[in-house]
């Protein structure tokens, strides 16, 4: 009877279905099979999944036996776990025997992320040291916090849950003030005996790393201090010598000493500042295939009269755009030999906001070797006197 059997439909096409019917014979067989093959998965996944574990275990037996001789054995007082945590992974990264992979702890990596961003959230304030070692605040002009009411002097004590010590890392507290745009942090600072306690809003703030002034020993020259690689550098630099042309510039000293990099993609935009055509670099990462980054438009500053400086500290993205300069024939690359960075690092977060930068690419500019070495070499200058002087007799030489 029809009560007797399964009925199964079977699509056939997009709108044929046909209608099966199985006997309890059948039905009998089908859940039969059905059974044994639940039990089969089952034991196979049992015995996957207890490989996997046993392979993750053998993994870090060695770690977990050490460790619990340190904890049984050591008279000393034990780190917290989050610490040996932290030296685990420093440990594990030192096996690369590479100095650029390493660990970044939460305060010094959101430090690091704003400085690469050129920006941040904060209240405006610059914290400096008294000879007492207590951190003192000082608002800058249309602050936040000048706003909320600190004034000059105040005694940095507490930053929200933060209580503040003479022991606490400078970059712990700088971390702990700063945040998101838009959200509040509480500042308890001590003035005389009187400890106060502000709300205070957190804005943008830009974080500048160029800087540029006229030479006082040639006031028609322009000098363009570059100080790290962030996003906003590119612009900063448009913006210094748009100022600089404005006060009578004529020439301009392009200064990267003592710049450890930043962005590679930052680095190329500044080189196309100053190019016409051609290419600027070649980068590839693992399991990547070849990139090359070539200008694409000429830049806006291709006949400018300028030279660029460079030392020993000229690393990795400041070498970038001093390489293409010197591959171009730009300008006179004027200065010691560059660090020779050449490598890229992918810098990824941790769950407790710390991260671990990878050596994962490399960069090179066909026919031009790293360390980079300037047109005209100056070397023992710990002061950069010599090769400032020497970059004004060949701008004021070339006018």
């Amino acid at each position: 009877m029809e009560r007797d059997h399964y009925t199964l439909y079977k699509i056939i096409g997009k709108q044929t279905m046909v209608k099966i019917k199985l006997s309890e014979k059948a039905k009998n067989w089908l859940f039969f099979g059905l059974q044994v093959l639940i039990v089969f998965l089952a034991l196979a996944l049992g015995y996957l999944g207890s490989h996997f574990f046993s392979q993750k275990d053998n993994q870090f037996s060695l770690l977990r036996q050490a460790k619990n001789i340190m904890v049984e054995n050591t008279i000393l007082e034990l780190p917290s776990e989050q610490a040996l945590a932290y030296g685990m992974i420093r440990g594990m990264l030192a096996t690369l025997d590479d100095p650029y992979s390493q660990f970044v702890e939460p305060a010094a990596h959101e430090v690091q992320t704003d400085e690469l961003s050129g920006r941040f959230g904060g209240i405006g304030v610059r914290l400096e040291r008294d000879t007492d070692m207590n951190l003192r605040l000082y608002p800058l002009p249309n602050s936040p916090a000048l706003t909320a009411g600190i004034e000059d002097g105040d005694i940095l004590v507490g930053v929200d849950d933060l209580i503040i010590t003479q022991d606490t890392e400078e970059i712990e507290i700088i971390a702990a003030v700063r945040g998101p745009v838009g959200e509040e942090v509480k500042i308890t600072v001590l003035r005389g005996t009187e400890t106060l306690d502000f709300t205070i809003k957190r804005e943008e703030v830009p974080l500048p790393t160029v800087s540029w002034n006229l030479l006082p020993e040639a006031d028609d020259i322009g000098m363009v201090k570059v100080n790290l690689i962030s996003e906003t550098t590119s612009d900063e630099i448009i913006a210094a010598i748009e100022d600089l042309s404005n006060q009578g510039a004529g020439a301009f000293v392009l200064d990267l000493r003592n710049n450890g990099g930043g962005l590679v993609n930052a680095g190329v935009a500044i080189a196309e500042l100053f190019l016409e055509e051609g290419e600027i670099l070649h980068q590839e990462y693992k399991n990547k295939k070849e990139e090359v980054f070539t200008v694409e438009e000429p830049g806006i500053y291709t006949h400018l009269s300028m030279v660029v400086l460079v030392n020993e500290n000229t690393a990795s993205a400041a070498e970038i755009v001093a390489g293409a300069i010197k591959k171009h024939n730009r300008a006179p690359i004027i200065g010691a030999p560059t660090y020779g960075k050449t490598s890229i690092q992918y810098i990824f977060d941790l769950d407790d906001g710390s991260s671990i930068h990878i050596t994962s690419g490399k960069w090179w500019i066909p026919g031009v070797s790293f360390p980079l070495k300037p047109d005209h070499l100056v070397l023992d200058d710990p002061t950069g006197v010599n090769a400032l002087q020497k970059a004004i007799d060949m701008l004021q030489g070339t006018r």
